[in-house]
């Protein structure tokens, strides 16, 4: 078969290696060709390259209405074709929020209980990374963007944490974005599980014919599922019967809780015992840049949640916060309701500090609301937090916006947080 496999990133590349090793004829293309593209010969995007090809597999952060795409004969997804290749067991995490943390935490549970597991998808590596090794077990986390060129692409166990506004600089609007979320759920049988969220508005209707099994921090209202009983993770329905304790004595936040909630759940569904998930969860340190303490000076506490790009984000986290919280937003506009934000914590936010493109529409959503003003760069926002705030006052970095026109990614944000706050010292 001959593809094209378009964007040199480390999906673009894995991609083409493995598309390479299956016997294939490929061309790797991008719009710009890079200095440096290792072993792989890449060639400037041509028309005729999407004529040539039989299948098109495109990286998810090309837009899906490209004009180039309209040349080609037949465009699937990375994860659609990885998930092909790979004859393990396959769990999809997507959602608009905690599915790197939720991953990750699933992904250990498994190895930790002795089985064969691989993780991949939108969180490093690629899903494509896995198919030589072909592990027994897939943990897979998984974009909006991955699912908007999906065909068959079928999880054994697919999850759907919440959905919250986000994207909406690439989605047409809110009902567009909600429909790639939930489309993985179409191509599932009577032998699949969907693991939903039950007090998501957006996840009472799901298409597919999956067993539903549910989750919410409240006793779901029938059916298989998990809910908390104060720390203890609670299953109820044909799974009845009580799992493991949340790590007690630190403040988790909401995220993280409903995080390790679902992860217990999909551990009871694959029949690993709970003590191994509650061993797991005690020695959790948290993600990088998600809801992580970063230093206390003079009293006042300064944490890194640069991963929340989006409101949604941003509401969980001040959510799980007592005291008064100094906030820095900002950064690229996804179009975001900030002024929902300010009004439904106002009780809590002594301030809100500006930066970025979306700076001027944060400020001016807000200042009717609570404190507001702008700051040039992270350096000036970290250093006004720190004069305005109190002994007892948390300086939170939850953007509720994306990285890209002032940092190279969120964590390249939360890394130049980190230092502006170090340099108070």
């Amino acid at each position: 078969m001959r593809i094209v496999v378009w964007g040199t990133g480390r999906t673009g590349l894995d991609t083409a290696r493995e598309m390479i090793r299956q016997g294939h004829e490929v061309r790797l293309v991008d719009e710009k060709v890079p200095r440096q593209s290792g072993e792989l010969p890449v060639s400037l995007l041509k028309e005729d390259d999407m004529k040539w090809a039989d299948l098109v597999i495109p990286s998810p952060g090309i837009p899906r209405f490209h004009s180039m795409l309209g040349c080609a004969k037949k465009v699937l997804s990375e994860i659609e074709v990885a998930a092909r290749l790979l004859t393990g067991t396959l769990i999809a995490v997507t959602g608009s929020n905690g599915k790197t943390t939720t991953t990750t935490l699933i992904h250990r549970i498994l190895t930790r209980a002795g089985l064969d597991a691989g993780i991949g998808g939108n969180i490093s590596p690629p899903l494509i990374s896995l198919v030589e090794r072909n592990p027994q077990y897939i943990v897979a986390e998984i974009s909006s963007f991955q699912l908007e060129w999906i065909e068959h692409f079928r999880p054994r166990i697919g999850i759907c944490l919440n959905i919250t506004p986000d994207h909406l600089d690439r989605y047409r609007d809110m009902d567009e974005y909600v429909f790639y979320k939930k489309i993985m759920f179409r191509n599932q049988q009577e032998d699949d599980i969907a693991v939903l969220n039950a007090a998501d508005p957006y996840l009472r209707t799901v298409e597919g014919r999956a067993r539903r099994v549910g989750f919410s921090f409240n006793p779901p209202s029938s059916g298989d599922g998990a809910f908390l009983e104060g720390s203890r993770v609670c299953f109820q329905g044909s799974i009845a019967g009580q799992g493991p304790m949340l790590p007690e004595g630190r403040d988790l936040g909401n995220g993280l809780k409903e995080d390790m909630l679902v992860s217990a759940l999909v551990a009871r569904l694959l029949g690993v015992d709970s003590s191994i998930s509650q061993e797991v969860f005690a020695d959790f340190e948290g993600i990088h840049h998600r809801f992580e303490h970063v230093a206390t000076i003079d009293g006042v506490s300064f944490v890194d949640d640069s991963k929340a790009t989006n409101v949604g984000a941003l509401e969980t986290a001040l959510s799980g916060m007592r005291g008064p919280v100094i906030l820095i937003l900002g950064g690229k506009d996804k179009g975001g309701d900030f002024s929902h934000i300010a009004r439904r914590f106002s009780d809590r936010i002594r301030m809100v500090i500006a930066i970025g493109e979306a700076a001027g529409r944060i400020v001016q959503e807000v200042s009717d609301i609570v404190d507001a003003e702008y700051a040039s760069d992270m350096e000036q926002a970290v250093k006004t937090a720190f004069e305005r705030a109190a002994s007892g006052d948390t300086v939170l970095l939850s953007p509720g916006c994306a990285s890209f026109d002032m940092f190279q990614s969120y964590a390249h944000r939360g890394e130049v947080f980190r230092q502006c706050v170090h340099s108070i010292r």
